[in-house]
């Protein structure tokens, strides 16, 4: 049986008195598209961060907490630096967070890629335009020799999943990738994520961490899901399952939330795109 690409057990995380996670037990297999979902203060993002030790103030425990064959309780910090960007890319939620305003956009790829990849100056320049490409963006050219201000919200957020992917990871991490698209938009880059992820867009398949709060957006690119609540994990399995048959409280909550009830699973979608 092939080993999971992530492997979490009776993970703690606590800032101070607080604790934001409690007792977290997954599996994520290579390939899988798995969400974390739950509503703000939930604990699904720290989750997440705790996956690349991101919160150097926060107090991590766990009986085993790997990623990509590193273990992140004993990881000397190369191989946290290889492993973030490297094997983990992670799309932050604020897009301009992760841009410098005084770099150009094919320079921010391409650093970022380099950084892990070894690629000449030759072939650079085609892969930069096959992964924007990829991420769904038009006016190539345009594009990279733009700054980010110079690009409108929803260029910004597609470039910035372009940076998660620069380096070819084995998973991509999406924090809230939907919070300032409509409706319209949201499902277009739920297909998106979904094919990102089979390598349908002639880019490498990889694993997909979807963190969310909305279960429309999870119900069109995954397959199966946790719900965070207080920290804890407090009702998982497949999503179909999770959408016509909630076994918790939370997740109800959050059904009833987004209008939802029992609804097309991410197959039906698949089906229908």
């Amino acid at each position: 049986m092939q080993a999971p690409l992530v492997r979490v057990r009776d993970l703690w995380v606590a800032h101070g008195d607080q604790v934001a996670v409690r007792g977290a037990s997954f599996d994520l297999q290579p390939g899988e598209r798995l969400a974390v979902i739950g509503g703000s203060g939930s604990g699904k993002t720290t989750l997440a961060r705790a996956l690349l030790r991101l919160d150097d103030a926060a107090s991590v425990q766990a009986t085993a907490l790997m990623v990509a064959g590193v273990e992140l309780l004993r990881a000397t910090p190369e191989q946290l630096r290889h492993l973030r960007g490297g094997a983990v890319g992670f799309a932050m939620q604020e897009t301009l967070a992760t841009l410098d305003p005084l770099q150009r956009i094919d320079s921010a790829l391409a650093e970022a890629h380099r950084l892990h990849r070894s690629t000449g100056s030759a072939e650079i320049g085609a892969l930069l335009r096959r992964l924007l490409v990829a991420v769904g963006l038009d006016d190539i050219d345009r594009v990279l020799r733009a700054y980010p201000h110079e690009l409108s919200g929803g260029q910004r957020q597609r470039v910035g999943l372009a940076l998660a992917l620069a380096a070819q990871p084995q998973l991509l991490i999406a924090d809230e990738p939907t919070s300032a698209l409509d409706g319209p938009k949201t499902r277009e880059l739920a297909v998106l994520l979904r094919d990102l992820a089979a390598g349908a867009r002639g880019w490498p398949p990889m694993a997909l961490l979807l963190i969310s709060h909305d279960l429309r957006l999870v119900a069109a690119c995954c397959s199966r899901a946790l719900v965070v609540d207080g920290g804890d994990i407090v009702d998982q399995g497949p999503v179909a399952q999770l959408l016509q048959a909630p076994q918790h409280e939370t997740t109800r909550s959050l059904l009833a939330h987004v209008g939802l009830g029992a609804q097309r699973t991410e197959a039906d979608n698949a089906d229908a795109a």
